[in-house]
């Protein structure tokens, strides 16, 4: 064994420790590269952002503490917590950006937290899809299904 002073040790400790958080650190990078299945999925909702108010076409929803209330005061707590959810935890997915978009059959207005400016989701139901518009650009709606994201019953 080598002879070290305490002080050394701990020295050799410390070396050793960063060397390991370096180690995993570039092993980490090295095994997720590129290999995320789910890369082309994005959010609905900005990551890291709070809403604040919600303004579908009959009702405004609003944050008030940490519940939610509506203009009509029609819905629970409950319910107008699990729709925030919903919008937060929506997944959507780039679409075609040439899609010749027609009138939307559903408009909703999201405020944020520290946001002045409103962003608003424009939403047409097809067939097969539902597809919004964020900012002049196209996505799919990949899940919820747009029913959990509206006020109707």
């Amino acid at each position: 064994m080598i002879k070290l002073s305490q002080r050394a040790w701990n020295n050799v400790i410390i070396v050793s420790m960063l060397i390991l958080i370096m180690l995993f650190n570039f092993s980490s990078d090295l095994l997720n590269d590129g290999s995320d299945e789910t890369s082309s999925l994005l959010t609905l909702v900005p990551v890291n952002m709070t809403i604040t108010t919600m303004a579908f076409e009959q009702e405004k929803v609003e944050r008030i503490g940490q519940g939610w209330r509506t203009t009509s005061g029609f819905y629970s707590n409950e319910r107008l917590a699990s729709l925030v959810d919903h919008w937060i935890n929506a997944e959507i997915s780039l679409f075609d950006p040439n899609y010749n978009w027609q009138s939307p059959t559903a408009t909703v207005e999201l405020w944020f937290a520290g946001q002045a400016l409103s962003i608003k989701y424009q939403f047409i139901q097809l067939t097969d899809k539902t597809l919004v518009r964020i900012d002049e650009q196209t996505y799919q709606l990949i899940s919820p299904n747009y029913q959990m994201l509206t006020l109707s019953e």
